[in-house]
């Protein structure tokens, strides 16, 4: 029993060997590759894409490619310029030339002050509208937006159809931009301020491909730039290959760890984007005006962006607030309150125009924003007007009465369009009463007596006196009877009490009218007129 128990135990152990060899012995590379595939599959692919907005400084001023504009700051005291659209760039104006000497080149060139606020919206706006394509987005606020988008290529084609879509849109939104994609976040950006539209996707080849790039990609002050040209150092891979104890302590630690993040050799933490919870975007008019065409146009940028915005987190919003900015005046405002929680821009900017078109303006606009508190599109409800198909979760019925409403109300006024609602009451003054189309007063059951009553639709909001001949009242002519009299007396509680006989008659015309005789004063009162 004991030698055969040996036995199994020897031929398992063989086994063993022979699993193991073939592994370690027979094929080495068999192992390594089953290694290297398993740590392909479990580790992520990250891929930056950095965008990169070269005319930023124009861009977030407004200003027109149509005519030569440059954008100017203070540089040591002296005025400069710090960016130039293509049309200025071609009569010789140039970054960090003297308003002076731009001037001499381009005598009508149109000249902005730089507004590192509009710059900080505009990234911001952008990257609100780059969470479209991936979750993780980061603001670079020297002028570009970094998007890690390795999860995102299957769902988007590939990064060539990406690319291609992504500048797509943003030369629809009037922006000239660079992109470039790297493993690394930090030298996709070095890429873009270089001005190369490179993709690469593997780490090992970032040494050669940094190697020969500038040192003004690195955006380092100039004190330490001049210091590594003193020392015939111009590349990124001129500063690699400096003694690294020696590079510390002449440029500092700081520029050091920078070069081994961009280069792959220690981890970059960049802050991600957190967008706010409401919506709340600015936009300048430049220059000023009162062109209700010039003015809408603004309006369309923010509602696209406010779109944007609600898409990205499948969210609706029920109320618009935008303010028209004047100089020296107040603000003049524009309010949509909506009846359903809706995402459409095309439906705001419809409400907006009509509003805007009745709007008499004090003064010049210089500048719109527009505020928005968003709520989940789950929250939205189906109105309770009519009962009806469904849309999309939403009874067709009710939908079309809301839009009919909200129109009415942009064009006409909130406090000019509104519901009736009836009231138990046999008093046909305060039979009804003003209530929100569609709102708690529909649909509340009354007594059958009361229902079934004939009452015109429209009833005078102060009786009025007929004259009588022989008796009998007159209006524009003889009036014919057509009904009994039907007494109403009631309100003797409130001392609001009446005593009337009503009865239906025809005038000359043959239209049909309500009218009453007061029983306390024996005259004759028109009230109504049926429809």
């Amino acid at each position: 029993m004991l030698k055969q128990q040996a036995h199994q135990a020897k031929a398992q152990l063989q086994l063993f060997t022979a699993l193991d060899d073939s592994l370690a012995g027979a094929a080495p590379d068999s192992r390594g590759a089953h290694e290297a595939s398993l740590s392909k599959t479990t580790r992520p692919y990250r891929l930056w894409l950095c965008i990169r907005f070269p005319e930023l400084s124009l861009e977030a001023l407004g200003s027109s490619r149509d005519y030569p504009a440059a954008v100017l700051s203070e540089q040591s005291g002296t005025t400069a310029v710090l960016s130039c659209n293509a049309k200025a760039a071609r009569l010789g104006v140039s970054p960090g030339m003297t308003l002076n000497t731009a001037l001499a080149l381009s005598p009508t060139l149109d000249i902005r002050q730089r507004r590192q606020s509009a710059e900080r919206d505009l990234l911001q706006a952008r990257a609100n509208w780059a969470l479209a394509y991936t979750p993780v987005v980061s603001i670079e606020f020297s002028g570009a937006v970094l998007l890690e988008v390795g999860g995102s290529l299957r769902l988007f084609g590939g990064l060539s159809h990406l690319r291609r879509r992504l500048r797509e849109d943003l030369q629809a939104c009037g922006h000239r931009v660079i992109i470039a994609s790297a493993p690394v976040a930090k030298a996709a950006l070095w890429l873009t301020r270089a001005g190369k539209e490179t993709d690469c996707s593997s780490e090992n080849e970032l040494p050669g491909l940094l190697a020969d790039l500038p040192l003004g990609c690195l955006d380092w002050p100039v004190a330490v730039q001049r210091q590594l040209l003193q020392m015939g150092i111009r590349t990124l891979g001129g500063c690699v290959r400096l003694p690294r104890d020696g590079f510390a302590r002449r440029a500092g630690p700081g520029y050091l760890r920078e070069l081994d993040q961009g280069f792959g050799r220690s981890p970059d933490l960049l802050p991600y984007y957190q967008p706010h919870e409401d919506f709340h975007e600015a936009l300048e008019i430049m220059p000023e005006s009162l062109v209700a065409e010039e003015i809408a146009g603004v309006l369309h940028e923010l509602c696209s962006r406010l779109s944007v915005f609600l898409r990205q987190r499948q969210a609706n919003v029920q109320k618009l607030h935008v303010q028209m900015e004047h100089c020296g005046r107040d603000s003049t405002p524009l309010e949509v309150v909506l009846r359903e929680p809706c995402s459409s821009a095309n439906y705001f900017l419809e409400l907006l125009h009509l509003q805007l078109d009745q709007q008499i303006l004090p003064a010049p606009v210089i500048g719109l924003s527009l505020h928005a508190a968003v709520m989940p599109a789950t929250t939205s409800k189906a109105g309770a007007l009519l009962a009806g198909t469904k849309v999309n979760g939403h009874d067709a019925s009710s939908v079309t009465a809301n839009r009919l409403v909200e129109r009415l109300r942009a064009r006409l006024g909130a406090q000019q369009v509104h519901g009736l609602s009836l009231v138990a009451e046999h008093r046909p003054e305060r039979a009804w009463s003003v209530t929100e189309p569609a709102g708690p007063g529909y649909g509340q059951p009354l007594p059958g007596q009361m229902v079934s009553r004939v009452r015109p639709l429209w009833l005078f909001t102060s009786p009025r006196r007929l004259e009588t001949l022989h008796g009998k009242p007159v209006y524009r002519g003889a009036l014919a009877f057509i009904s009994d009299a039907e007494r109403i007396e009631s309100g003797w509680w409130d001392g609001n009490d009446i005593r009337r006989d009503y009865y239906s008659v025809t005038g000359n015309g043959g239209n049909r009218l309500w009218i009453y005789r007061d029983c306390r004063d024996l005259c004759w009162y028109l009230h109504g007129l049926f429809g």
